[in-house]
């Protein structure tokens, strides 16, 4: 996304995500920082209204949730800081190996990107991790989910192969060694706004002592694993609505290692049932922010074989440089058969929408 927008052409495709679902799993997480959002409490009943009774699965999820947003973090400083413990002789041996397939996992965001390494990046994002693995025992035929690939599996090895010292001492040196993020990315919740989240600076050395190095990465590493579970929360179907799946992938950039935040979901045609209502098809979103381009984030419909792409840069010449090449996208985009395809490049960032009750609350404003 970075620089002039060349070969675009990407045919992703439907995610084949298993059939059994997205259910969050074992956190892995210890004792977090400072607590920016937690679920909303629920709203009482009116007097009209049916009172609904919370089952232990529901008080359980929300217990979890709680949990993980006052963790949460982006990977971007995990990445960065496993880059330079890889390189150093106090990284125990135990993490080495999975620091390594952690550092494997990451896609490159260049011209030679394709939709088939994008696809492979959404379904082993950590999303689908439990229901792989499910599907894989339900049906020994089927291909079974690599647990070194998986984002998700990845993190919970870490955070066990990082399991040191609860010394207050080691604790506190390990904190100086955190960046602490005062502004921390929301967290993801369905339909909530994208925001990519940019390359981080490493904070460790290679010479960091070998205590403090564990204690640190392991802080973030349970920072980031909050943070997939809150992507799986947020990607749980729900009665009446159409399914979506909000994921997060790690993107290897000229500034380093950023995050992309992406959201597809299928679009039901306005809940009509098939008689005279609109077609159905799918919807995706996403974003990232990659220097020197800035944020972009991106709105693609693909519905009765006609694609409407829509992308906005918050930067001025990032804009000018998309809407330069955007007949070359069209045409990418169109393929050999040339399918109806429908670009505009807007300046600026989405408007965020109204938050729907149930979400987050803001404990820091």
């Amino acid at each position: 996304m970075y620089g002039r927008p060349n070969r675009f052409a990407m045919s992703v495709g439907a995610l084949s995500a298993p059939t059994s679902g997205v259910a969050p799993m074992s956190s892995g997480a210890g004792a977090g920082t400072a607590s920016t959002a937690t679920p909303t409490p629920p709203i009482a009943p009116s007097a009209d209204a049916p009172a609904q009774v919370a089952t232990p699965a529901a008080s359980a999820l929300s217990a979890m949730l709680g949990e993980a947003a006052s963790q949460q973090d982006s990977l971007a400083p995990l990445i960065a800081n496993l880059a330079v413990a890889a390189a150093s002789p106090n990284l125990p041996d135990a993490a080495r190996v999975t620091v390594g397939q952690l550092l494997a996992v990451l896609v490159p965001l260049d011209g030679e990107a394709t939709g088939d390494a994008l696809r492979f990046a959404a379904q082993t994002s950590g999303l689908f991790l439990e229901a792989g693995l499910a599907a894989g025992l339900l049906s020994p035929g089927q291909a079974a989910l690599d647990p070194r690939q998986d984002l998700k599996a990845l993190l919970l090895t870490l955070t066990a192969d990082l399991q040191g010292s609860d010394e207050s001492e080691t604790a506190a040196a390990a904190r100086t060694l955190v960046a602490t993020s005062a502004e921390r990315p929301q967290p993801p919740v369905a339909d909530g706004q994208m925001a990519g989240q940019a390359a981080a600076r490493p904070t460790l050395d290679t010479q960091a002592p070998p205590d403090a190095m564990v204690r640190a990465l392991q802080q973030q590493a349970q920072a980031a694993l909050a943070r997939v579970q809150l992507s799986q929360a947020a990607s749980l179907p729900k009665p009446g609505e159409a399914q979506r799946w909000a994921f997060e992938v790690p993107v290897v950039t000229p500034d380093g290692t950023g995050v992309a935040q992406f959201q597809i979901s299928r679009d039901g045609g306005g809940g009509s049932s098939g008689q005279g209502g609109a077609a159905t098809g799918w919807r995706a979103r996403f974003s990232v922010d990659a220097a020197p381009s800035g944020p972009v984030h991106a709105a693609i419909v693909l519905a009765g074989g006609r694609l409407r792409v829509t992308l906005m840069a918050e930067d001025d010449s990032t804009r000018a440089a998309l809407a330069a090449g955007q007949d070359e996208l069209a045409q990418a985009l169109a393929g050999e058969e040339g399918g109806e395809v429908a670009i505009r490049v807007l300046g600026g960032a989405p408007q965020p929408a109204a938050p729907p009750p149930g979400q987050f609350v803001d404990r820091q404003s």
